[in-house]
């Protein structure tokens, strides 16, 4: 089960939400194909269905840009089986309620986010 948080700078208005975790469109790599956007992936997801041997973690996270401190939320997923592998990796922030972030505030780019959460999902 996911999780949802709602973002809040303590400098200035923003406010954004985010969605991590496993949600049961998780639950196959045919479920996952059926809502990733980038053809690219989509192709390598299809690669691994079907082969007995495929392995795979995949779940949505909070991508945090290491020299512009960009977030984004989006799909993690490792793929792999006997004969290939696939992992789209990027640096991960862990999201704790009420926890003061380390994350730059996306409009103001002065304040710090504060993560609370607002619901589990699936």
């Amino acid at each position: 089960m996911g999780e949802a948080y709602k973002l809040d700078c303590d400098t200035c208005t923003y406010t954004g939400n985010i969605f991590v975790g496993f949600g049961f469109a998780y639950m196959s790599l045919e479920s996952i194909a059926s809502f990733v956007q980038d053809a690219a992936l989509k192709r390598r997801i299809e690669e691994f269905i079907g082969n007995p041997s495929t392995r795979y973690d995949a779940y949505n996270a909070l991508y945090v840009c290491p020299a512009c401190q960009a977030m984004r939320n989006e799909l993690f997923i490792e793929m792999k089986s006997d004969s290939s592998q696939y992992s789209l990796y990027m640096e991960q922030k862990h999201i704790e309620n009420n926890a003061p972030h380390h994350l730059s505030c996306p409009t103001c780019e002065k304040g710090k986010l504060k993560a609370t959460f607002y619901m589990d999902w699936d």
